[in-house]
């Protein structure tokens, strides 16, 4: 009896403590969106109108400088959750997701790039110097690991330039970028439903009412969206996380 009560009570504790890490991922996401939500709302809703002009105005030069910026600031170690929830802001869910994809995995080809051929040297002797990098260098070399580890809250930049360096082969990077795409809805999915809340409380500051053709249903829709996306994306982030460790 003393060993099966011991056993449960593991069991309970485990599950205490998985349910209590899926709450702070789920408030952390809340908080986003709150946050993004003032941004827009109270500091840049006087020059939203001047922004979704100019992007119109560039047409398809729009997307390209996006992508562009994505390329060059990931490559210097900027968070690319920052381009997801402006991706999701400015394009919408489709069209974010679609250019935040496009641009995180052309930056992730060019991280490739340089890490293998013109930073090599310098990162191989920092992984001499430190045996649990080696480690880690040994993982992210199986397909299977990285893949893993592109669906964990893992920094981005710094997963490309660790993987550049081992062994693993580019082909595999690149199957293994794909894996990006359930954590990049997510971000984007707030950064939409941010800005479609700061555009109806604009709205309803001005007029005193909801835009025409508005609903319910479809605000619950947007945000029970927002929800199944947040959530999916945290609970496969985590199962990716446990696979790794069991892997490794």
């Amino acid at each position: 009896m003393g060993p099966t009560r011991s056993s449960q009570s593991r069991k309970l504790r485990l599950q205490k403590i998985n349910w209590h890490h899926y709450a702070i991922r789920i408030a952390v996401a809340i908080i986003t969106l709150i946050g993004v939500f003032c941004l827009f709302h109270f500091v840049l809703e006087p020059y939203m109108v001047a922004v979704d002009t100019y992007i119109a105005k560039l047409g398809f030069w729009g997307p390209v400088l996006f992508i562009t910026l994505i390329i060059l600031f990931t490559s210097l170690m900027f968070p690319e959750s920052i381009f997801g929830l402006t991706a999701g802001a400015i394009f919408g869910i489709l069209w974010g997701l679609i250019w935040i994809t496009i641009g995180a995995i052309v930056a992730s080809f060019a991280m490739f790039y340089i890490g293998r051929h013109l930073l090599r040297s310098p990162v191989q002797e920092l992984l001499l110097k430190h045996p649990k990098l080696q480690t880690f260098d040994k993982a992210v070399s199986r397909f299977r690991i990285l893949a893993l580890l592109r669906l964990s809250p893992f920094n981005f930049s710094a997963l490309c330039y660790l993987a550049s360096v081992s062994k693993i082969s580019f082909p595999s990077y690149v199957y293994a970028s794909i894996a990006m795409i359930p954590g990049f809805l997510s971000t984007v999915y707030i950064g939409y439903a941010a800005k479609h809340a700061a555009d109806l409380a604009k709205i309803y500051k001005e007029t005193g009412k909801l835009p025409t053709g508005d609903s319910l249903v479809h605000e619950i829709t947007i945000y029970g969206g927002l929800v199944v996306a947040v959530t999916v994306s945290i609970v496969v982030a985590k199962v990716a996380l446990k696979t790794v460790k069991n892997s490794s």
